[in-house]
């Protein structure tokens, strides 16, 4: 079977690994972990992950290092889907680069941010 995050539908619990690009995984407490590159090859996968858990609501992109437009959108849907059940998203320990893709386009006006402890970008 092929490795990649497009060859078939991946579960909670279950941990997606693209060797060269992106995985995906639920944490020792229950929170989404995101590390790699979330390009827009890996986002299909990735949506069909977080629509299978019933509330995603923490994220955290302590090693997410890149993130395409696709990646904004996977996020943005799965935010819109847990609003519509009065929950909301949290992306927790982003990096200063990660934080900066956010603020450009708006998404920490509709998104709870919280940077990395050792961020120092020096932006709120």
């Amino acid at each position: 079977m092929q490795d990649t995050i497009n060859s078939r539908s991946f579960l909670p619990g279950e941990v997606h690994k693209n060797k060269r690009m992106f995985e995906i995984h639920l944490g020792p407490t229950g929170e989404v972990v995101m590390t790699g590159r979330l390009d827009a090859t890996q986002c299909d996968g990735a949506l069909q992950f977080l629509n299978a858990l019933p509330e995603p609501r923490v994220i955290d992109l302590a090693r997410l290092e890149y993130i395409a437009s696709a990646g904004l959108r996977v996020l943005l849907l799965t935010q819109k889907r847990l609003r519509g059940s009065g929950a909301g998203l949290r992306l927790i320990n982003v990096s200063a680069p990660i934080r900066d893709i956010f603020r450009y386009t708006g998404f920490d006006r509709i998104i709870d941010i919280n940077p990395a402890p050792d961020s120092s970008s020096g932006r709120p």
